[in-house]
């Protein structure tokens, strides 16, 4: 993913605003603004600055140098630091909420349990929540993610809703699903 970040590729995916699910989940108040909030892949860290606008304490990872690069240039008031989300850099209990705004439909099959268990048992309080949106195309191939797939990786999780729609880039339409799930 580094390349795309160097290239301008990124722009495929990118959304330079704060995606639909986010909003209505922070209107809705599902999602909370205030406390610490992790952006697992944050890419160019647009959630990361509205987060922090919101009065969050918003950290966002990325593998990309090029990403943080871009994430940091445009949303300063974020912190963005280089990180794998099957080895994230923080102590247990470190943030209140998280999301993932593309990241889990690019691990392959093996680290996605490892993903999780970085995430609900390390990073998130008890009752966390944690917001995720997954295409359902990696590299314009039809990888395997569906509701089943979704709750056998986050099996122990609260599932408050797993839904398949549509979301926004800058330029086009993506096949995703959107879950909202809790850290019990």
């Amino acid at each position: 993913m580094a390349g795309e970040y160097a290239s301008g590729e990124y722009c495929y995916w990118h959304l330079s605003v704060p995606s639909p699910e986010l909003t209505v989940a922070i209107e809705d108040g599902w999602f909370p603004t205030r406390g610490r909030v992790l952006d697992l892949g944050c890419g160019a860290g647009t959630e990361v600055g509205f987060l922090a606008g919101l009065g969050a304490r918003s950290v966002g990872i990325d593998l990309s140098v090029d990403a943080l690069t871009i994430a940091s240039a445009e949303h300063g008031s974020g912190r963005f630091v280089q990180a794998d989300v099957t080895q994230l850099p923080f102590t247990a209990g470190s943030f209140d909420a998280a999301l993932d705004p593309g990241c889990l439909h690019y691990l392959p099959r093996e680290a996605r349990t490892r993903y999780a268990t970085e995430v609900a048992a390390r990073v998130l309080v008890p009752g966390g929540r944690f917001l995720l949106r997954a295409c359902l195309r990696a590299a314009s191939i039809r990888n395997d993610l569906d509701e089943s797939v979704l709750r056998s990786v986050f099996v122990g999780w609260r599932v408050r809703s797993i839904v398949s729609h549509e979301i926004p880039t800058d330029d086009r339409m993506m096949q995703a699903i959107v879950a909202r799930l809790e850290h019990v």
